[in-house]
């Protein structure tokens, strides 16, 4: 009887220590849960911030004269656009002008030739024939003269009674045409006198990233310059690379006086200042442009037929009023006729 009691206890003690054991593990179990919870909660609040790159005074520098150039840029290719928005403009005045005055006259003239006889009509057809003819053969004269003048290593010059456009290569002589007056613009005098004056100018940019100077006066105008540096890319072997460079930004000529030059009348007159300017140069390598300000467009139309007449070349540049003949290195040329 003994050794059952002994027997039974044994196996009860061994079974309350499987549940303590079972106890500590749940218990464990569940400990580990609440960490993972309460940790993945604190990351969740307090997230880690990469720390802040540092940055030289040089880059921002750098960075700042970048987004000025850019600047610049966007205000220059603005200003282009808006001078050949006013420059189409004007051909397309223009031409509405001559289409119109052209209906008008061949209404008038057809008006005209069915109140006359049938004589009367073929005489008006033999000297409309007439008049063509005699005006082709002096065109043909003027063609003539010009080739005597060309130099040997010209072989052929093309003449037309209605010139195509053509950009402006080679010899260019410039003038101002504003209020019915024409002065002459030295244009090539000025800028050579700039490129000397930006050599010994180059020291200031050391302290400023764009100086503005002026010079002259030379011919009633003085030459106004922004000299600066730009950023270009370019390729190298070990891939694109930003160069910086130190060049004019843009020039303006600037007239001394409010009234410049001569009028029109005197100006086509032999013996005049713009007659004498125009002498010293070769037609077939020369091309006359003039820069026109609304106010004098029809005044244009009479020096581009005298000197159309006279074998030259010219280039009308329309100006809005109120700003001056400016240029930069990335404008446009001037378009011949």
């Amino acid at each position: 009887m003994s050794k059952r009691v002994v027997s039974e206890n044994g196996i009860g003690g061994l079974d309350s220590f499987q549940d303590i054991v079972a106890n500590l593990v749940g218990i464990l179990i569940i400990l580990v849960m609440v960490v993972m919870m309460r940790t993945r909660n604190e990351l969740a609040q307090n997230p880690q911030v990469p720390p802040a790159e540092k940055v030289t005074q040089a880059e921002v520098e750098e960075a700042r004269v970048v987004a000025m150039r850019v600047e610049d840029n966007v205000l220059e290719l603005d200003d282009t656009v808006q001078r050949q928005e006013f420059e189409l403009d004007y051909r397309k005045r223009e031409r509405d002008r001559i289409l119109e005055a052209i209906t008008l006259a061949e209404q008038e003239f057809k008006t005209q030739q069915e109140s006359l006889s049938v004589e009367s009509q073929a005489e008006i057809e033999m000297a409309s024939k007439y008049q063509a003819m005699s005006k082709e053969l002096g065109e043909l004269i003027r063609s003539r003269q010009i080739l005597n003048q060309l130099k040997p290593d010209v072989h052929v010059i093309e003449h037309m009674p209605t010139p195509m456009a053509k950009t402006v290569f080679g010899k260019e002589i410039h003038f101002r045409l504003d209020d019915g007056r024409i002065s002459y613009v030295p244009f090539d005098e000025l800028v050579d006198r700039m490129k000397r004056d930006a050599q010994s100018k180059v020291y200031k940019l050391h302290n400023h990233p764009r100086i503005t100077e002026t010079i002259g006066p030379v011919s009633g105008y003085r030459l106004r310059y922004d000299l600066g540096y730009t950023n270009d890319v370019v390729k190298t072997r070990t891939g694109p690379r930003l160069q910086q460079k130190i060049e004019m930004l843009q020039l303006e000529l600037i007239p001394v006086q409010s009234v410049l030059g001569e009028p029109v009348t005197e100006a086509l007159a032999d013996g005049s200042q713009f007659m004498q300017y125009i002498k010293r140069t070769v037609p077939d390598t020369t091309t006359v442009t003039i820069w026109v300000y609304p106010n004098s467009f029809d005044q244009f139309r009479k020096f581009k037929t005298t000197l159309f007449s006279m074998g030259y070349a010219c280039a009308g540049r329309p100006l809005p009023e109120g700003l001056y003949i400016s240029a930069s290195p990335h404008g446009t040329k001037s378009v011949r006729q």
